[in-house]
């Protein structure tokens, strides 16, 4: 699973997986690609398969048409974290060639479909954002707050106080132990690079179009980076969210979190919030001390979408984000609408008063 190099994997455990596929009556791994039709390859390359579209499409970025790519999750709605992977997904995990997926739990489907297979390389993208940026993330597990990391400044950074209810006073614009580390900008450049290897390994024939093809994405990620710099460098501005998913996104803006955090952690824990902390929240957006509002459509519940409404009729704006790529976007485009959503939210916002920093 590292990347030492190898060659060319025989593949005798690819026909025990087809033919585990016929029995359950499944031709092929439910399709891939952000504009839903079949991968591009011709069939005769290296077969990755990748946890969700957003992996799907980085990998297939640096793949070009030298290797076959597919996404278990192809469904733009589908919410990863309860995915629940059939045997027919589980065998075309186990028969890639190079599997890509975010790790630390959130697709845990590739984890159980990889611990039932043989020697199978993987590009982990937490892994990646280790070693890019020097923090780690550990696999999440619901819970009270303290057990998985409770939304606090895990990156040191505590910028003042706001009043909030039951103890959890204070903001933060840290992304800590955040999961969807594919708001990391350095990390899917990271990971582009990793997948390049992984395939240059496999298929040595294509070893430079591989490279180059990674080399090109992340100069065509530097523009976004410049412009989260370019924020950064206007001040601290201060949001809310309904979930921590573009965390690592605001942390490169170094914008300031006022989100309570007890509303975060019962999100993340899947239970309603308290009165108190939901109040605060909706009193945030009420008295515009935020510039915007982040909020994740794609896991949309009667409270967030109250949380919403409120943002609305107060006039805060709203930056919509999503776990996968909406239907027939691309990375690079997906991630280019949420940054320009972000500088047209802040052209005329305030940075926060935290204290000089």
């Amino acid at each position: 699973m590292s990347s030492t190099s190898r060659q060319k994997r025989t593949r005798p455990n690819r026909a025990l997986a087809a033919l585990a596929v016929t029995l359950l009556g499944a031709s092929t791994l439910a399709a891939c690609g952000a504009d839903g039709q079949a991968a591009t390859g011709d069939g005769d390359g290296p077969e990755v398969v990748a946890s969700t579209t957003v992996y799907a499409d980085i990998a297939r970025q640096v793949a070009g048409d030298n290797a076959t790519v597919e996404s278990v999750i192809s469904d733009p709605t589908a919410d990863p974290h309860s995915f629940e992977a059939s045997p027919a997904d589980a065998a075309a995990v186990a028969a890639a060639d190079l599997v890509v997926y975010n790790g630390a739990g959130y697709d845990g489907f590739v984890d159980q479909a990889l611990g039932n297979a043989g020697d199978v390389p993987v590009v982990r993208a937490v892994d990646e954002y280790s070693r890019v940026t020097g923090g780690a993330v550990g696999a999440h597990e619901h819970g009270e707050d303290g057990e998985d990391g409770d939304h606090a400044a895990h990156d040191g950074h505590d910028h003042g106080a706001v009043d909030g209810p039951d103890g959890h006073d204070g903001h933060d614009h840290g992304a800590g132990e955040n999961e969807h580390v594919w708001f990391s900008f350095p990390t899917v450049a990271a990971v582009a690079e990793r997948v390049a290897e992984e395939l240059a390994a496999l298929d040595a024939d294509n070893a430079d179009e591989y490279r180059a093809n990674a080399r090109e994405f992340a100069d065509a990620l530097a523009p976004l980076d410049d412009e989260l710099d370019a924020i950064h460098d206007r001040g601290h501005f201060p949001y809310a969210q309904t979930e921590q998913v573009g965390a690592h996104l605001f942390e490169a803006a170094h914008l300031t979190d006022l989100t309570p955090r007890g509303f975060l952690s019962s999100v993340e824990d899947d239970t309603d919030p308290s009165a108190a902390d939901l109040a605060a929240l909706l009193d945030l957006l009420a008295e515009r001390r935020v510039a915007f509002l982040a909020f994740n459509s794609q896991t949309e519940t009667s409270v967030t979408a109250r949380v919403r409404d409120a943002a609305e009729e107060a006039d805060v704006v709203v930056v919509d984000l999503t776990e996968t790529l909406p239907e027939g976007a691309d990375y690079l485009g997906w991630m280019t609408g949420i940054v320009e959503q972000l500088s047209g939210a802040l052209a005329d916002a305030t940075p926060a008063d935290d204290g000089g920093h």
